[in-house]
């Protein structure tokens, strides 16, 4: 009897000290259920506060309490692959899968690590299922048509370009990519309006110009594309490549003091671009300019010892300058690295046997 009273006499005490407190209950008091998803609550307010170490030992945590917890294993590998840790992301993405196999973002978070891991046909595989679990996803279509257009098929790259313009019709780099994809399968007007779209929806997408104004040269369009490369190198002025490609619209225009000017601010932003000498020394050659010619050449041949059109410019450019036996070694050469012409060059010259 006395027992009995000592007892209720503690839960009395219990319940009143209870109530003087701030109403709050200790986390090591919950359920594994409950505690777990606290945890899990926990770790997701801090991935999204960037602070991925403490999420991660709070998505540890949970998983300890609650070991079959599919959302706790996804956002682990969330934060894994946020931390660079690929290998490990791959593995709770599987037991996330395999918990509930029916969740799209696991297949998407998985293809991305596997990407990381240098893994593109798992990748472009897990990106499938993506794309079969949740159809209106734009970014699987898009990654997996990414995938695609590294490894040379573009019919299909397009395919999934498409479906991710549909799912998404705002989705600028899918509008960009299936210009490329268009552009590559020589559907040359097609890649021009996608880029323009492109360009639409994202103003500053200047690779969009860049690819539109490449696309719009070898159509003949040289007055576009040189109004995109203008348009492009008035927001950016580093890109040793944008100056080369205008240079050498320029250069088809005929308008070779121009093209020496652009290839000239291509070499200087990057002294071993062989491509860019060589094209000014074929400037240089349009202008006569002989001596200036041989040099770049030269120059182009001592970044790239296998370049043949290098050989054939210098040939040319030692012609003028009176050297014949030198201009017929150089064509000579471009013909041996593949460039017959050089051959031509040497017979209607007079170069003979060697």
């Amino acid at each position: 009897m006395k027992k009995t009273l000592f007892l209720s006499a503690t839960l009395l005490l219990a319940a009143g000290a209870a109530r003087a407190q701030v109403d709050t209950v200790r986390a090591t008091t919950l359920p594994p259920a409950q505690l777990a998803e606290k945890l899990y609550n926990s770790g997701v307010a801090k991935y999204n506060q960037k602070s991925y170490r403490a999420a991660l030992q709070d998505f540890d945590r949970a998983l300890a309490a609650k070991p079959d917890f599919a959302k706790a294993y996804y956002n682990r590998a969330a934060v894994r692959y946020e931390l660079k840790d690929y290998q490990p992301a791959v593995q709770d993405y599987d037991q996330a899968i395999k918990l509930d196999p029916s969740t799209f973002g696991s297949y998407f978070g998985r293809a991305q690590a596997r990407e990381a891991l240098k893994q593109p046909a798992e990748a472009e595989q897990d990106y499938g299922k993506a794309t079969e679990l949740k159809a209106d996803y734009a970014p699987a279509w898009y990654y997996r048509g990414a995938l695609r257009f590294e490894k040379a098929d573009y019919q299909a790259a397009k395919a999934d370009f498409d479906a991710a313009v549909k799912a998404d019709p705002t989705y600028a780099y899918a509008w960009h990519d299936r210009g490329s994809a268009q552009r590559q399968l020589n559907n040359l007007p097609a890649a021009i309006q996608d880029y323009t779209q492109a360009l639409k929806l994202q103003p500053e997408l200047l690779p969009a110009l860049l690819n539109r104004a490449a696309t719009r040269r070898r159509a003949g369009d040289l007055k576009g594309a040189l109004q995109d490369y203008n348009d492009y190198l008035a927001k950016k002025q580093d890109n040793a490549l944008a100056y080369t490609n205008r240079g050498s619209t320029r250069f088809e225009q005929a308008d070779y003091k121009g093209a020496v000017e652009d290839f000239s601010k291509a070499v200087a932003l990057d002294a071993s671009y062989a491509f860019a000498w060589n094209n000014r020394a074929a400037a240089y050659l349009k202008l006569e300019d002989y001596q200036r010619a041989e040099a770049d050449a030269t120059k182009a041949i001592a970044l790239n010892a296998q370049y043949a059109e290098a050989y054939l410019n210098r040939g040319h450019a030692r012609e003028m300058l009176r050297q014949p036996d030198a201009a017929c070694q150089d064509w000579r050469k471009a013909a041996e690295l593949g460039l017959e012409i050089g051959n031509t060059h040497a017979a209607n010259s007079g170069c003979g046997a060697e």
